[in-house]
């Protein structure tokens, strides 16, 4: 009889054991459906209201004002805009005067594992040119396909192949840039260099570059020119990082 109840016992303290897992495990789904809930939404009413402004035309204009006075209201960091096509990306971005920041803060700068697509603190925007730079732009690989996460479909010859244009917009101005190179490398690789001295720096640079590239188109480079770096952490091997560069082609 004795062992009946504790038998009884012990299946109630397993059933409200896995009850709790179960409770819990629903309410953490529901927090992180949630959270990519109000980052995409968050994000997308941004994009939104920048793409505006480059459909708009002009800077000068009583409506571009009266919206880049609204972003400013939000986050004096944002710069502009990032889309690729046939792809997720399409996200504001920021640079403020580090690179750690925006890891870990949405772009309303509240704690977030999202972040922001932000630029490296050392490139020059406020000059109106970026002349002669290497505009290297992060954001986080998410699992849930969200941030930088579709910079793996690079990683598909076709998709590399049919999809070779990268459009950046650091208001008030558009900047288009060709997909020359993609690659995997472990995050010490010396592929963050911003400014190069002359066309032996640039020549060296891309020798490196193209030696550990899962694609690479040769293209023509001097140190005037610009490029655009995207990198992104990647899942094939420990602190592998996932990157993206193109060539500037078009200025608007």
């Amino acid at each position: 009889m004795i062992f009946k109840v504790e038998v009884k016992k012990g299946r109630k303290i397993l059933f409200l054991i896995a009850l709790i897992a179960f409770l819990f495990s629903t309410a953490s789904l529901v927090y992180m459906g949630y959270k990519f809930y109000y980052n995409k939404k968050l994000n997308d009413n941004l994009s939104k209201k920048l793409s505006q402004i480059i459909e708009n035309g002009s800077s000068n204009n009583s409506e571009n004002r009266n919206i880049m006075q609204s972003l400013i209201d939000i986050n004096s960091d944002i710069k502009g805009i990032i889309k690729i096509n046939n792809s997720k990306v399409n996200y504001p971005v920021v640079q403020c005067a580090n690179n750690e920041f925006y890891i870990k803060h949405d772009i309303k700068k509240n704690k977030s594992k999202y972040g922001t697509i932000f630029i490296d603190y050392r490139n020059k925007l406020n000059n109106n040119s970026l002349a002669g730079q290497n505009i290297i732009l992060y954001g986080h690989n998410m699992k849930d396909g969200s941030m930088f996460a579709d910079l793996k479909l690079f990683k598909n010859k076709e998709f590399y192949k049919n999809n070779q244009l990268v459009d950046l917009a650091i208001l008030p101005k558009k900047y288009k840039f060709e997909v020359f190179s993609v690659f995997v490398v472990n995050a010490d690789f010396d592929y963050r260099k911003i400014y190069f001295n002359n066309d032996e720096e640039v020549s060296n640079y891309l020798k490196l570059i193209k030696s550990s590239a899962l694609y690479f188109r040769n293209v023509e480079f001097n140190c005037k020119d610009t490029m655009i770096t995207l990198s992104t952490c990647a899942y094939d091997w420990e602190n592998a990082r996932l990157v993206v560069q193109g060539k500037l082609i078009k200025v608007e």
